[in-house]
């Protein structure tokens, strides 16, 4: 390739990278072509995109945008890029990990930071964005519910004990 194509390649990748909520650095290696379709069509499907980038342009495009890996990468590596949710697409690819044990994770890249492997992990248990709005919205509803149930609790009890007067007046 001539060095103008590698060059527009690295900043294809900075791009990809600084516009992604989040990214993962993935080994891939084991996976057949039936399962590799499976998984780009499931990471698509959660907001995100899957692509093999050389390391050595993937190293240059992440010194460009000021990430220094550890150490240099080895053997084939997938880019996965999360643009709408941030964790979704990472867990399609933990769930392909368990299931066939021919992925792993090397690295993740969230608000243009490095995550080592085990940071990578415990995002990885976050509950997906749909799931934590959920639950924000049921916090915010249950004191609203509490608080009308109980300004509706003594109406109830008056009507009741009004009620059961009435009925032993007769």
């Amino acid at each position: 390739m001539t060095t103008q194509i590698k060059i527009n390649q690295v900043e294809d990748v900075a791009k990809k990278i600084s516009a992604a909520k989040s990214v993962a650095l993935v080994q891939y290696q084991g996976l057949n072509a039936a399962d590799t379709t499976d998984l780009r069509a499931n990471i698509k499907n959660t907001g995100g995109s899957i692509e093999v980038v050389k390391n050595s342009l993937l190293t240059r495009a992440l010194e460009k945008l000021g990430i220094k890996l550890p150490e240099v990468l080895t053997g084939p590596t997938a880019v996965t890029y999360c643009n709408e949710d941030e964790v979704a697409p990472l867990k399609e690819i933990d769930k392909v990990n368990k299931a066939k044990e021919k992925t792993a994770f090397k690295y993740g890249i969230f608000d243009q930071k490095l995550l080592s492997l085990d940071e990578l992990k415990s995002f990885l248990t976050l509950p997906s964005k749909s799931t934590l709005i959920a639950q924000f919205v049921g916090g915010l509803k249950n004191p609203l519910q509490r608080l009308a149930y109980a300004l509706r609790f003594n109406q109830t009890q008056l009507v009741l004990t009004l009620k059961a007067i009435s009925e032993k007046q007769k």
